[in-house]
């Protein structure tokens, strides 16, 4: 499964059809009666990421009771429900060899198992873990990010002008034709990725788990013994003005930039290894190079085209407080529903996203730097 997510021809072909799929769903926002189309954001979000698999959903909000595995065909109904029902989907997938034709991740993790002999049905319904990864903190991930950038709008315009900046057009049958490659934002928009980064550190919730392998004193006041677990929340680290700065409670869209925050007039910028939404060590989050590509391409295919005002007028952040185990990045309670209209200048013309062959990395990880 690493190798599929590693930077390289396979994740770039996933992501080809990822980025394709939504420019679909975007051009389908074009109004067609001069009026605004009104939508649910995280409703949106949420369908047109995971598109045929938004059954998923269901086997997620219910997770907890299918993990407890007490009678859960009732104490989880429809969750239970949606999980054999996708179970049964990726069994008749796999029998009738789809996956042959699939992409390299779905291909390496069946003949993975196969070899290690796994009756399909296993394989069918241990694919279903592989679904959940995929879809849990991607889409939250891009429910935030757009709604910060749009909730402050001098962040949106650096945003699109950084963007701009790769964006190329041209005229094909006497329209106008943007043309963007998506590949150009890892070295082209610092603020864009700093902006991801600091939605991700104050809207995760992960939890690093290690085992002491020997007795050892930490600042000369902590014994762990071995054999113990040591829990790091995440959310601990990414908040500790000690690390961040004294602005460490304030949204700074630029804090992973060189201008960064209060923390470089302090002394120096924090370590890159403070930033642990992705895991760290041999629990690095294998998937981080899909997701942030996905998620970025989201963003700004969704940003360069449209213009978003929240209907009641003001951009108020929906609480969090029903966000399962499960998830890493924090799940809005509610929605919000917004208006959505062709950015102003950009209402007509053709637009063109691609992907260009690449093994460079969106580095918002230390490990990646």
């Amino acid at each position: 499964m690493r190798s599929a997510l590693a930077p390289g021809a396979g994740i770039d072909g996933m992501n080809r059809v990822m980025i394709q799929n939504l420019a679909g769903s975007l051009e389908r926002l074009r109004p067609t009666n001069g009026q605004p189309s009104k939508i649910g954001l995280a409703e949106w979000t949420r369908h047109e990421i995971t598109l045929a698999t938004t059954n998923s959903v269901e086997f997620e909000n219910g997770l907890v009771m299918l993990l407890i595995d007490v009678l859960p065909s009732l104490t989880a109904r429809s969750s239970y429900r949606a999980r054999e029902i996708l179970g049964k989907a990726f069994q008749e997938y796999f029998e009738a060899k789809h996956h042959e034709t699939g992409s390299i991740l779905v291909q390496n993790r069946y003949y993975t198992s196969a070899e290690n002999k796994m009756p399909i049905a296993d394989i069918a319904r241990h694919e279903l873990v592989g679904s959940f990864a995929v879809l849990v903190n991607t889409v939250p991930a891009t429910f935030w990010l757009l709604f910060f950038i749009y909730s402050h709008p001098e962040v949106l315009e650096e945003c699109r002008e950084e963007v701009g900046k790769i964006m190329r057009i041209s005229s094909e049958e006497g329209q106008a034709k943007r043309t963007l490659d998506i590949t150009g934002i890892k070295q082209n928009c610092p603020t864009l990725i700093s902006m991801y980064q600091e939605v991700l550190r104050q809207r995760t919730l992960g939890v690093q788990a290690r085992q002491v392998m020997k007795d050892i004193m930490l600042d000369n006041t902590y014994l762990l013994k071995k054999g113990a677990t040591v829990m790091m929340p995440s959310l601990v680290v990414h908040t500790d003005p000690a690390v961040w700065g004294s602005d460490v409670s304030d949204f700074k869209h630029k804090r992973f930039t060189k201008e960064g925050s209060s923390r470089n007039k302090e002394a120096n910028r924090p370590s890159p290894k403070a930033f642990r939404v992705f895991g760290g060590g041999s629990t690095l989050c294998p998937g981080r190079h899909f997701a942030t590509t996905a998620i970025l391409s989201a963003v700004v295919m969704f940003i360069m085209r449209y213009d978003v005002v929240p209907v009641e007028g003001e951009w108020i952040p929906p609480k969090t407080e029903k966000t399962n185990i499960a998830s890493v990045v924090m799940k809005p309670d509610t929605d919000i529903q917004v208006e959505v209209t062709p950015r102003k200048g950009f209402e007509d013309g053709k637009w063109e996203f691609g992907l260009a062959d690449s093994k460079m990395v969106f580095g918002v990880v230390a490990e990646d730097q």
